[in-house]
């Protein structure tokens, strides 16, 4: 990816509140957690979330940063989590999913992206 920081690389207040609303999903008692992971996982606004091409670069570098510390998404730019989004989502399986992507790291995912919803 040539420039992280572009505000071209941002996506739509549409794409960035539809998907900030899938934490009221998490935070429900009785959710299925991988039910919730194939729906953010096939929602349509995902595909234009994130810059185009290949980030793995940067998701080795950074990117597995933030889902080893969890605690980092509370000030982080909404870019990253963008592109952590559209990383981590790339993968096919949903078992394999759940368990890069646990509860205890989407939740702070979500929570940081829903502060940039507008309201």
């Amino acid at each position: 990816m040539k420039n992280t920081h572009s505000l071209s690389h941002l996506p739509s207040q549409y794409a960035i509140d539809s998907i900030a609303n899938y934490l009221y999903e998490l935070t429900e008692k009785n959710h299925d957690y991988e039910r919730l992971l194939g729906k953010l996982k096939k929602d349509p606004n995902k595909l234009i979330f994130a810059p185009e091409g290949s980030n793995k670069m940067w998701m080795l570098i950074m990117g597995n940063d933030y889902l080893m510390n969890p605690t980092l998404f509370k000030h982080a730019p909404l870019i990253y989590i963008c592109i952590i989004l559209n990383e981590v989502f790339k993968e096919d399986d949903l078992e394999t999913l759940a368990v890069r992507l646990p509860p205890t790291i989407l939740k702070p995912l979500l929570t940081r992206l829903y502060e940039f919803k507008l309201h």
